[in-house]
């Protein structure tokens, strides 16, 4: 007969044991983990956020843009308006196809006008941006006619900080920059 070798079970040894994570290295990892994550969402809300900005600037400097070429349109194609326009009036100008109304003077209106409905330009269904017409937006425009040096100056402001120019009454026309959400554009009038 065969003799049976019996086998006799002992206690595993440290080193036969360790086939897992501890806690502590579970913990470790998570904690890396939710440090990169929360990195990464970090930085791609602040993306959106500088890019939604970046995108109103560029809006906003067209708008500018926009507005001291209406005034040169209107200058050239409506003999009215050169007589009616004085110096320290604030004007809304927008496009319309004929020019005689294209603009309305705002005789020294108050920059901090709260919630300036007049000035706040709206976006209609066509696209284009009309004062008091579709859908409300955060741009303001007012142009501002001035005398220097001899020569008529139009400046074209447009603001998207969502209260219109009311926040920018202190250092009037200095505190319109890009920090407080303000461009504007400049053209001299030597003819008008």
């Amino acid at each position: 007969m065969k003799k049976n070798k019996i086998k006799i079970l002992t206690k595993p040894t440290f080193r036969s044991m360790k086939k897992g994570f501890s806690l502590v290295e579970v913990l470790f990892t998570l904690m890396i983990l939710s440090v990169g994550t929360s990195t990464a969402a970090v930085l791609m809300t602040n993306n959106i956020k500088n890019s939604i900005n970046a995108k109103n600037q560029v809006i906003a400097s067209e708008l500018a843009q926009e507005g001291v070429e209406l005034v040169k349109n209107l200058k050239d194609n409506n003999p009215i308006f050169t007589t009616d326009i004085s110096d320290g009036n604030d004007y809304r100008v927008e496009y319309i196809s004929d020019f005689v109304s294209g603009y309305t003077a705002f005789k020294n209106s108050p920059i901090n006008f709260p919630g300036d409905v007049r000035k706040r330009l709206d976006l209609s269904g066509a696209g284009f941006f009309l004062h008091a017409v579709g859908t409300p937006t955060k741009f303001y425009r007012k142009i501002a006619i001035s005398t220097v040096g001899g020569n008529r100056r139009a400046e074209s402001f447009v603001t998207w900080n969502g209260s219109g120019f009311a926040v920018m009454a202190v250092g009037w026309p200095a505190s319109c920059n890009v920090a407080s959400k303000c461009v504007s554009v400049v053209s001299v009038l030597p003819d008008l």
